[in-house]
């Protein structure tokens, strides 16, 4: 019996790592979320004077069904449910900061076809464009840059098994597709490059 309930404790001290599978609709709802936030103008809160902060929450303190420490070994009702997608830390609002001082310029050299969304959530140099900047490179490179770490960031930061990183930038490649200006390159899911 002693060994029965040091092997359990001992289990219970052992590092495990949870990936978190979420469905493509919540990916798709937090790439729009996300690029939303990239194409707006920061808003500043209200602030009402003199108002005290909401009372946090009460928790629940109901009696369970098991000993407490059969409780204390069971996996939480919530645990079982697929949790929300993080996307308001701050390494991602950091992210959504840089890439916002962007779009201006973004949004110039997408007009003259010198750059357009690919099918992998980034951007790209396009031959076609006429009138390019001189700094595009370094442009495409910055943006490029701040989404790959927005990505790998949400990928890391939700418990999303690695090669899930396809999955999110399919879901921001879709988001670019359907946020393209008229008249902008658009590289579709098989490849071919069209004006949307």
């Amino acid at each position: 019996m002693r060994a029965a309930c040091l092997a359990l404790l001992l289990a219970g001290c052992v590092a495990v790592t949870i990936n978190v599978s979420f469905p493509q609709e919540k990916l798709d709802s937090a790439a729009a979320s996300i690029e939303d936030m990239v194409e707006s103008t920061p808003k500043a809160a209200p602030a009402k004077p003199g108002a005290p902060p909401a009372p946090p929450k009460p928790q629940s303190l109901a009696p369970t069904a098991e000993p407490r420490w059969v409780a204390w070994l069971l996996p939480d009702p919530a645990e079982a449910q697929v949790p929300e997608l993080k996307t308001r830390t701050p390494e991602v609002m950091a992210a959504i900061e840089s890439r916002r001082k962007r779009v201006p310029a973004l949004e110039a050299a997408a007009a003259s076809l010198c750059l357009g969304e690919n099918n992998h959530a980034l951007v790209e140099a396009r031959p076609d464009g006429k009138g390019c900047p001189a700094n595009l490179g370094e442009l495409v490179a910055a943006e490029n840059g701040d989404r790959m770490f927005l990505y790998k960031t949400l990928v890391q930061q939700n418990n999303m098994p690695p090669g899930d990183i396809t999955r999110v930038q399919a879901a921001f490649a879709k988001v670019r597709r359907e946020k393209a200006a008229p008249g902008t390159l658009i590289q579709l899911e098989t490849g071919q490059w069209t004006k949307k």
